[in-house]
C-alpha cells in the first residue's frame, strides 16, 4: 500500500507534474492539498482518462483537498462536520476496507497577532473532537497525511534559532503536535527518516532554496500503531520541486513536493 501526500499549490497549474508522477509511481492513494479550484472546474476528466478516480472538495483560489485513487473508496467525507463552510475544503476522510486515510490542509496561521493563528489552534481542537467520535487509535487503522503547517522539532527547519518562533514552528504548535502523538499516533516519517536535513517544503522566495536545502518539514505522515507497525519506507521525492529542464517550458513546480509512505 503506497500512500502519498502532495501540496500541489493549484491542481490545474501542477496537472502535468501530477499525472506524470502518478504514471511513474503508481500509488494507491495520492492526497492533494491546496487544489485552489472549485468543484465545477476540478480537472476530473484528466484523471479519469489516465485511469484514476478523483474525489475532491475545493474553492476558488484557496484551500481544497482531493484524493486520487485507483480503487473506488468505500466511503469519503469532507470537512469537520461542524461547519459546512470553511472546514470542508480542508479535510477529507476516506475509507478503503478497514483502512482510514485522513488528508488535511491545516490553516497556516499568518501571524501570532492574527485571528488566523487562534483559528489554527481551534481547528486542531475541532479535529480532535471529530476523530474521537469516529476512530479509536488503539484499534483502528488510520494514516494521516497532508500539510499540517507544523514543523514540530528544531530538525524540521533549516535554521531553528533564526526561525523560532514562527506560526508553524513555535511552542504552541509543537505542543499540538505532541498531543497528537499522545493521542496514539506514530510519526511514521521520522520512523524511517530520523536524521535532520530532510524537508518537504522550500519557499519560492528563497533563492535556490532546494539546491541549498533551505527547507521545512511541514508535510507529514502519521499513523495509528496498527498501521505504523506495517510501514516499510518513507521518502521525499525532490525532483518534482525542481524547475523543468527545458528553459522554454511553462511547467512550474509547487513549493512542496511528494512525500511517499509505503505500507505492507
Amino acid at each position: 500500500m503506497r500512500i502519498v501526500t502532495f501540496n500541489c499549490n493549484s491542481v490545474r497549474s501542477r496537472l502535468p507534474i501530477i499525472l506524470d508522477w502518478l504514471a511513474a509511481n503508481e500509488p494507491d492513494v495520492l492526497a492533494l492539498q491546496e487544489t485552489k479550484v472549485t468543484d465545477e472546474q476540478f480537472p476530473v476528466d484528466a484523471f479519469t482518462q489516465a485511469g484514476w478516480q478523483a474525489s475532491f472538495c475545493g474553492q476558488k483560489s484557496y484551500n481544497g483537498v482531493a484524493m486520487i485513487t485507483r480503487e473506488t473508496p468505500d466511503a469519503i467525507t469532507f470537512g469537520l462536520g461542524d461547519d459546512e463552510g470553511e472546514s470542508r475544503p480542508r479535510l477529507a476522510l476516506m475509507q478503503l476496507g478497514d483502512l482510514h486515510v485522513l488528508n488535511t490542509y491545516v490553516p497556516q496561521g499568518r501571524s501570532f497577532e492574527s485571528e488566523m493563528f487562534a483559528f489554527k489552534l481551534e481547528w486542531f481542537a475541532r479535529l480532535r473532537t471529530f476523530l474521537d467520535a469516529r476512530l479509536d487509535p488503539t484499534r483502528d487503522k488510520l494514516v494521516w497525511v497532508g500539510d499540517l503547517n507544523i514543523a514540530p522539532e528544531p530538525m524540521d527547519v533549516h535554521d531553528h534559532k533564526r526561525i523560532w518562533p514562527h506560526v508553524c514552528h513555535c511552542q504552541e504548535t509543537t505542543d499540538v503536535y505532541r498531543e497528537w502523538l499522545h493521542w496514539g499516533l506514530v510519526d511514521v516519517f521520522r520512523k524511517h527518516l530520523p536524521e535532520p536535513g530532510t524537508f518537504t517544503y522550500w519557499d519560492y522566495r528563497v533563492r535556490n532554496a532546494l539546491d541549498r536545502n533551505v527547507g521545512w518539514r511541514i508535510d507529514h505522515v502519521l499513523a495509528t500503531p496498527a498501521m505504523a507497525a506495517t510501514s516499510r519506507d518513507v521518502f521525499v521525492d525532490t525532483e518534482p520541486r525542481r524547475p523543468a529542464s527545458d528553459p522554454d517550458s511553462t511547467q512550474k513546480p509547487s513549493d512542496h513536493t511528494f512525500v511517499v509512505a509505503d505500507f505492507a
